[in-house]
C-alpha cells in the first residue's frame, strides 16, 4: 500500500464490533490481543455480550474492554445472536462511524486488516477464513455461478480443491460469513441484521440476501486469510486456517 493511500484511509472512523458469548472464552485472550491492537489508529472496539448472566461482561470490562450486555430474551438460538449483531450496528449508527468492521469472536485477523479492506473502496468487503476440518473444511463464502445467481458453496471435497479459490485477489461473491466484514455506513444505516424463526441459516445469510435484494455487491479479499478457532465450544479449540 502506498503512503498516499494510507494517508487517505486515516480519515475514516471505524467501529470494530463483535457479538460474544462466554462459550467462546476459550479463545478470548487471543482474540482480544489481536482485535484491540490493530495497526489502524482511528477505530474503537465494542463487544456485545449475550452470555447467560452479566458476569462475563463484567469480566470483559475488568480487562479494559468496551462491552455491553445484551440480555437473552429466550433460549439460545440465532435470534439472540442476531440481537448482538444489531446492538453493534446501532452503536455504529449512533456513534457516527464511517465503517463497521464486524468480527466474530473466534476469528483471528491480521493486524493490518482494516487498512487492507479499506483500500478496496467497497461498500461490503470481507477477509477470507475456513470453517470445519479436514474434508469438511470449506471457505466461508459462496460463489456466483457463471450463469445467473445460483447459490453455490465451494468445498474442498477433493484434497486442496477449496484452497484453489484463495487466489490472492479480490472477488465478488454471492454470500460471505460475517467473521471479518467491513461495512460502509451507507449499508449498515439501512440494512439491519435479522433472523427468521425456524430458519436453518445464520443471520449473515439474511444479510447477504438483503444485499442482493438491493443490488449491492459483496466482495472477499482472498489475500487476507484469517485463523478461525471454531472447532470446539467446550474449552479446547483447534486452529482452522
Amino acid at each position: 500500500m502506498l503512503p498516499t493511500q494510507i494517508k487517505k484511509l486515516k480519515k475514516f472512523r471505524v467501529l470494530v464490533g463483535t457479538p460474544h458469548n462466554e462459550v467462546k472464552n476459550y479463545c478470548l485472550d487471543e482474540f482480544l490481543s489481536r482485535a484491540t491492537n490493530l495497526t489502524y489508529k482511528n477505530y474503537d472496539f465494542l463487544i456485545a455480550d449475550n452470555s447467560k448472566t452479566k458476569k462475563n461482561v463484567k469480566h470483559l470490562m475488568k480487562l479494559g474492554v468496551n462491552a455491553v450486555y445484551i440480555k437473552p430474551k429466550q433460549k439460545a438460538n440465532q435470534k439472540f445472536i442476531m440481537e448482538s449483531h444489531e446492538a453493534i450496528r446501532i452503536a455504529a449508527i449512533k456513534g457516527g462511524y464511517d465503517f463497521l468492521l464486524h468480527l466474530e469472536d473466534d476469528v483471528i485477523v491480521p493486524h493490518d486488516v482494516i487498512e487492507r479492506l479499506l483500500v478496496h473502496q467497497k461498500q461490503v468487503v470481507s477477509a477470507t477464513y475456513f470453517i470445519g476440518q479436514g474434508e469438511d473444511s470449506h471457505l466461508m463464502f459462496q460463489e456466483i455461478e457463471d450463469k445467473g445467481d445460483t447459490l453455490r458453496e465451494t468445498r474442498n471435497v477433493d484434497n486442496g480443491f477449496d484452497i484453489m479459490n484463495v487466489t490472492g485477489k479480490l472477488k465478488q461473491v454471492y454470500a460471505c460469513g460475517l467473521g471479518c466484514t467491513l461495512i460502509h455506513k451507507s449499508i449498515f444505516e439501512k440494512v439491519a441484521f435479522r433472523w427468521e424463526d425456524g430458519a436453518p441459516v445464520h443471520p449473515d445469510s439474511f444479510f447477504a440476501l438483503d444485499l442482493h435484494s438491493l443490488d449491492i455487491p459483496q466482495f472477499v479479499d482472498t489475500s487476507i486469510l484469517c485463523e478461525h478457532r471454531n472447532t470446539s465450544w467446550s474449552g479446547v479449540a483447534d486452529v482452522v486456517r
